[in-house]
């Protein structure tokens, strides 16, 4: 018997460090990072070995200027929020917090106010449709329904004498046909010992 060996492991510690402790341990990180590409989070791995990446270089992207940051703040730096990037394009209107809209200086004398919001004006063309495409119609404006078909009142079981007579008529029949299938049953087992 041979006994198995485990995996290499590395047994990290969940002690708590001071603020002074945590500072230097990231400004030390961060200096290295700047010699050595193999730290940075978007380092591009080829077969010579580790490049810092395309965009970021040797100061790195987004990761380390947030891990930057983080530092400043651990020192106890204040830093502003920065602001984060519009996604449409149009900034802020400072006045009165609204965004300005992208063609407000159009050349053809139109205002920013004279455009309608999308959803607005395809409410009122009727451009929003649901379901097939072409002309639609309610079915209930079509045919004439009983009052509680909707209701689901219409879908109650009808209890009227022949209905349970029927009910009967199925018990016994579901009845016959277990007695039958135990009996074959007991045959085949009486068969088999025999």
């Amino acid at each position: 018997m041979h006994a198995e060996t485990l995996a290499p492991h590395r047994v990290v510690s969940s002690q708590s460090i001071t603020l002074e402790k945590a500072a230097s341990i990231l400004d030390k990180y961060l200096a290295n990072s700047e010699v050595h590409s193999h730290l940075h989070p978007d380092a591009l791995i080829t077969p010579s070995g580790t490049t810092f990446g395309a965009q970021g270089g040797s100061t790195g992207g987004v990761i380390m200027h947030n891990l930057r940051r983080v530092a400043a703040g651990l020192k106890g730096n204040y830093l502003e929020p920065e602001p984060t990037p519009e996604p449409e394009g149009g900034e802020r209107n400072a006045v009165d917090g609204t965004k300005d809209q992208p063609n407000a200086g159009m050349t053809d004398g139109t205002a920013a106010e004279d455009w309608q919001d999308m959803s607005e004006f395809e409410r009122e063309e009727g451009a929003i449709e649901v379901g097939e495409v072409g002309d639609r119609s309610n079915f209930v404006a079509q045919e004439e329904i009983e009052p509680g078909h909707l209701s689901g009142e219409g879908k109650k079981r009808k209890t009227d004498d022949a209905g349970k007579l029927d009910k009967a008529a199925r018990k016994k029949a579901k009845k016959a046909k277990d007695k039958e299938f135990r009996a074959q049953k007991e045959k085949a087992r009486a068969e088999q010992s025999a």
